[in-house]
C-alpha cells in the first residue's frame, strides 16, 4: 500500500522541488491499489498541480483501497486503467487487460526513444 501512495505521490513532490532533486525527473508510473496521501501538507505539495506523466492504474473490483486510487486517477492528466475482479493484489493479465497494458508500454517506449532523439 505504502509503496503505491508514494509512487502516486513522487511526480508532485519532485515538481515541487521537495523530493527526488537530483535524480531525472519520473517519467512514467504503474501503480497498483494507489491513493493519496492523507497529510494535508504533503498531499498539497503532492497534487496541487496534475500528475503530467503517463500513469497506468490497476483496480480490483474487491479492493478496499479502490475508492481512494479513483481519487488519485481524477490527478493524472493521461491515465490508463485495467480493471480486475480481484482485490488487493497483483493481477493476472488476460484478454481484455493486456491490450491496455501493451499499449501503455508502447507509449512509454516511444517517448523514452523520443527523448534520446
Amino acid at each position: 500500500i505504502q509503496g503505491a501512495i508514494l509512487s502516486g505521490g513522487l511526480p508532485g513532490l519532485q515538481a515541487k522541488g521537495v523530493a527526488l532533486t537530483k535524480v531525472p525527473k519520473i517519467k512514467f508510473l504503474i501503480i497498483i491499489g494507489g491513493a493519496k496521501f492523507r497529510n494535508p501538507d504533503v498531499a498539497e505539495k503532492a497534487y496541487s498541480s496534475p500528475i503530467q506523466c503517463p500513469s497506468l492504474h490497476f483496480f480490483g473490483e474487491t479492493d478496499f483501497l479502490k475508492p481512494y486510487g479513483l481519487e488519485l486517477l481524477e490527478s493524472c492528466v493521461d491515465p490508463h486503467v485495467i480493471n480486475h475482479p480481484k482485490g488487493h493484489t497483483v493481477p493476472r493479465l488476460d484478454e481484455k487487460s493486456l491490450p491496455t497494458m501493451q499499449s501503455y508500454l508502447e507509449k512509454i517506449q516511444k517517448t523514452l526513444a523520443d527523448k534520446e532523439d
